[in-house]
Formats: structure tokens, C-alpha cells, sequence
């Protein structure tokens, strides 16, 4: 698996906002300092909130987690 391959997968798993509980995928989230992840809805509501997942996605090798290769 490519690490673009790897990045993609990711992306399309479902994760609630840490907020209001919606669930969406992570590629439409944000993350926050404390790991939790928010909607755009709810991202401007905490002050720790500032990374996208497109923006944190280009920097981290997706390939290395074990959960993708199950």
C-alpha cells in the first residue's frame, strides 16, 4: 500500500464530533491539541482546534499504522 493509498483509506473512516456527536468522516474533521476531533460546525467553538486533516494528512506516513493493514 502506497502511502497515498494508505492517507485515502484513512480518510474515509467515521468519527463523531467531539461536540455535538455527528458523525463524519475524518478527512472533514479537524484536530485538536488533545486528540479529539471536531466539525466545522464546532471547530471555532475550542481554542485548541486548528489543523484540518488535509493539512495534518501531508505530513504523516499513514502507512506505519498497523490498523490499515488489517
Amino acid at each position: 500500500m502506497t502511502p497515498d493509498e494508505a492517507r485515502e483509506k484513512f480518510s474515509r473512516r467515521i468519527q463523531r464530533c467531539a461536540s455535538c456527536y455527528v458523525a463524519f468522516y475524518v478527512k472533514d474533521l479537524w484536530w485538536a491539541d488533545d486528540g479529539n476531533y471536531y466539525c466545522q460546525h464546532c471547530h471555532t467553538d475550542y481554542p485548541g482546534v486548528a489543523v484540518h486533516f488535509s493539512d495534518y494528512a501531508q505530513d504523516f506516513d499513514f502507512s506505519q499504522l498497523p490498523s490499515l493493514h488489517e
